[in-house]
């Protein structure tokens, strides 16, 4: 009998805790579990209409800058990042772009929602902004922690988390102008090797001479589009004069 009633006191307790943590992610993900007040509904939308308006302006920006939002030090005069110069490879990674994304993202969210002054008569209160990106083969993740309590007289609503998929195959365009690199650490434009890479991959890619001893390299990819608008990588490699 003793041990009977030690279990069911177990039982009652893990009860207690299982109900105490479903109850802790119903309010912290009300917006997923259960109807939204209209209000909460309304800037549910409008912050998920930011995150996805400027998640897409900033990777398109990001793509056309070589990885940057805005060009590094190491630049043509117009601006093109330079990738290969002096017999050395300054190619980003794939986590400083990550962070380029989530740093820029977080700073245009907060302008973009203007302190939420399209809704009057509504009390809301938000904190720090943190988007966390992803790159992977055929689309970019953000996953946006943006904690934003709504309250309107006795409602109180919590929301956290935001997503976005931008179906950008960023994966596959880094790891072929990576493979391009590669092949390319020399004083002479592997020509054969951009045309397999491309192929492989299915990319356009162009080139032009920026001046005597500097190429620009346009990747085009027609699989990566966003409201018809076809995503471009632009970068430059400085090689020295024969």
């Amino acid at each position: 009998m003793q041990k009977r009633g030690q279990l069911t006191i177990f039982i009652i307790i893990a009860i207690f805790i299982v109900g105490s943590v479903l109850i802790f992610f119903l309010y912290q993900k009300n917006f997923q579990f259960g109807a939204l007040s209209p209000d909460a509904e309304r800037v549910y939308n409008f912050v998920q209409d930011c995150i996805e308006r400027e998640g897409i302006e900033t990777i398109y920006q990001v793509g056309q800058n070589g990885g940057y939002f805005f060009p590094p030090n190491l630049s043509t005069e117009s601006g093109v990042p330079i990738y290969y110069s002096d017999g050395k490879n300054y190619v980003p990674s794939k986590e400083q772009i990550e962070n380029e994304i989530s740093f820029f993202m977080n700073q245009k969210l907060f302008f973009c929602t203007r302190n939420f002054v399209d809704f009057p008569g509504v009390e809301i209160n938000q904190s720090e902004i943190n988007t966390k990106t992803t790159i992977q083969d055929e689309k970019i993740l953000l996953n946006v922690n943006y904690p934003i309590t709504i309250i309107k007289d006795s409602d109180k609503t919590l929301l956290k988390d935001f997503e976005f998929e931008a179906p950008i195959r960023l994966g596959i365009i880094y790891n072929s102008i990576s493979e391009f690199m590669k092949s390319d650490q020399t004083n002479r434009i592997c020509l054969s090797c951009m045309l397999e890479i491309s192929e492989k991959s299915d990319l356009h890619v162009d080139m032009m001479d920026y001046d005597e001893q500097t190429v620009i390299f346009i990747f085009r990819d027609e699989n990566s589009k966003i409201k018809d608008e076809t995503f471009v990588w632009i970068f430059a490699n400085k090689y020295e004069a024969i």
